[in-house]
């Protein structure tokens, strides 16, 4: 039946062209506006874990160079460091030596590593706080590419590495896990700069774990 002007016809079976356009419209700008979110949010977090490892870099040399050229963990307990707490297995405490110079424990966990939280101070700070390894062997020296620290995310001959103590020779089979920095990793080196490695290429982790002044280096890993 028709009334005079007027169709009616039923439109709930389908949408006008236009109302066709309207949906391809919105779900455009959807896709604009939300799918390079994760690649920026990746970069940011990347660039924040870079300024992280700064940061540790610049604490713990600021503490070496107040300690005549030593870190914590190179001064003994009874001199007020933490040497006899390297084979203790947990890192926090060569951190918590340090917080005078380090001044904010948040830069301790990389914003890749979902299983660490930050402490909201240096007092309860403890391994689950952290995500980046220290070297015991590390010298204070600008001329080499000593590293001091950096990301936990390292892996032997494709097995993680495990909480506590590692001896890191120049001639193991070392990466990076690939579930982090799409498989790389930050590393700060002695000299104040941090460097961003990859799993092969120029800068890689082998080269410059080749390049340790040290046949022979103790990480300490949380």
């Amino acid at each position: 039946m028709k009334i005079k002007g007027v169709s009616t016809k039923s439109k709930t079976h389908g949408l006008t062209l236009i109302e066709m356009l309207v949906v391809l419209v919105v779900v455009i700008i959807l896709l604009v506006l939300f799918l390079p979110s994760a690649p920026h949010e990746r970069r940011y977090a990347a660039v924040i874990c870079i300024n992280n490892l700064k940061e540790v870099d610049l604490g713990l040399t600021m503490y070496a160079d107040d300690n005549n050229g030593k870190f914590p963990f190179q001064i003994s307990v009874t001199n007020d460091g933490t040497m006899e707490l390297i084979y203790s297995n947990h890192v926090f405490p060569h951190y918590e030596k340090a917080s005078h110079a380090l001044v904010d424990p948040r830069i301790l966990v990389c914003p890749f590593d979902t299983t660490r939280h930050a402490a909201t101070n240096f007092e309860t700070l403890n391994d689950s706080n952290i995500s980046y390894f220290l070297n015991a062997d590390a010298k204070r020296d600008s001329s080499t590419n000593t590293i001091l620290a950096g990301d936990r995310f390292l892996q032997n001959n494709g097995q993680s590495l495990k909480s506590g103590l590692f001896f890191l020779t120049t001639n193991l089979n070392m990466s990076w896990t690939a579930d982090t920095h799409n498989g790389g990793g930050n590393l700060a080196l002695s000299d104040g700069s941090v460097v961003q490695t990859k799993n092969g290429g120029v800068l890689s982790l082998s080269s410059f774990i080749k390049e340790q002044p040290l046949a022979t280096n103790r990480l300490l890993i949380p």
